[in-house]
């Protein structure tokens, strides 16, 4: 089965009513987001991208980086030349991310001159412009040409996948069965990838966590024995993908002030023991870049079944949450 970990890696400002009100004209220092939200920059050390390629590295891991590129073109394309320089120096991918909440920083008369959420707030031709200048704006950064896109906050709609389409990116990652626009496949639910409107939808996994409830593969958001349990459910179903989700600083707790940013050693303990299972299980499971993919040779796949969890897992994990976080 072949297992996408995939990882936003985008920085967030630290500034007031931010993005109803742009950051204030005259600042041009955003050196502590760099180093928070790409580096994960700690009293005890870094646990940000460099920290998560290490990790990779050590076990024969790929991955898939989402890198948002509009910020740049606010704070600075230095540290989107670094990170983009560092995931394809250690043979892993960069794809594209948007986060369209920077619009009302840029001054662009090509994109939508204010920032809306989400991607399914735009038109289809806005989204294509706004993949389009993505596209660039990373390849400016040193990328190899993307083939694949994920929405910020999963904001896709059936549009999206036009404008994709009409960027000619092969492959989606925007639908998260939880968190769904009305407008985007909203029935069945994608269990497994997809060919609509030309473009290969890969979701987002998920599994049930209890009666009625999805919860999807983010190391944030479930344990590493729910983490575990769905990728062996999900072999076990002959699924053909399983597509997993963090972010470039989803391994750090306190980013914002006043709090002060430490490790999240509970996640950090997920994401290690992932690698770890990944690794020992290579008969099992493939970690896989889309850049590898044919699209012309994905098969067309069934109905795939939905995974059910646990609810004695589930339990475990609300129970977890509230021990110490250096002994979870």
């Amino acid at each position: 089965m072949k297992v996408f970990i995939t990882v936003d890696t985008e920085v967030w400002p630290d500034a007031p009513d931010w993005p109803r009100t742009p950051i204030a004209a005259g600042r041009t220092d955003f050196a502590r987001e760099s180093a928070l939200y790409l580096d994960g920059a700690t009293g005890e050390g870094e646990f940000g991208v460099g920290y998560q390629l290490a990790m990779l590295g050590r076990h024969g891991l790929k991955a898939c980086f989402f890198v948002e590129p509009l910020a740049a073109a606010r704070i600075g394309r230095a540290p989107l030349e670094k990170v983009v320089d560092q995931v394809q120096r250690a043979g892993h991918e960069v794809q594209l991310h948007l986060h369209t909440e920077w619009l009302g920083d840029l001054q662009d008369a090509a994109l939508p001159g204010r920032h809306r959420q989400f991607m399914h707030q735009f038109s289809v031709d806005q989204q294509a412009a706004l993949i389009g200048s993505g596209a660039a704006r990373l390849a400016r950064a040193g990328a190899a040409p993307v083939c694949a896109f994920r929405a910020g906050s999963f904001g896709a709609n059936a549009d999206t996948l036009r404008a994709l389409a009409a960027c000619g990116l092969a492959f989606d990652s925007s639908y998260n069965p939880t968190c769904l626009h009305p407008d985007f496949l909203r029935a069945p639910v994608l269990e497994q990838p997809a060919r609509v409107h030309g473009v290969w939808e890969f979701p987002v996994s998920s599994f049930g966590d209890y009666p009625r409830h999805r919860r999807h593969a983010q190391l944030c958001a479930c344990s590493f024995a729910e983490m575990r349990a769905a990728l062996m459910a999900a072999w076990e179903a002959r699924w053909y993908s399983f597509v997993i989700v963090l972010h470039s600083f989803e391994l750090l707790r306190g980013r914002s002030p006043p709090h002060t940013p430490a490790p999240d050693w509970r996640v950090i303990g997920r994401f290690e023991s992932l690698c770890r299972l990944l690794d020992a299980e290579r008969g099992k499971f493939a970690t896989t870049l889309f850049r590898e993919l044919d699209p012309a040779l994905v098969p067309a796949l069934p109905r795939a079944p939905a995974l059910r969890g646990s609810i004695a897992r589930t339990l475990l994990r609300a129970a977890q949450q509230h021990w110490p976080h250096r002994n979870s």
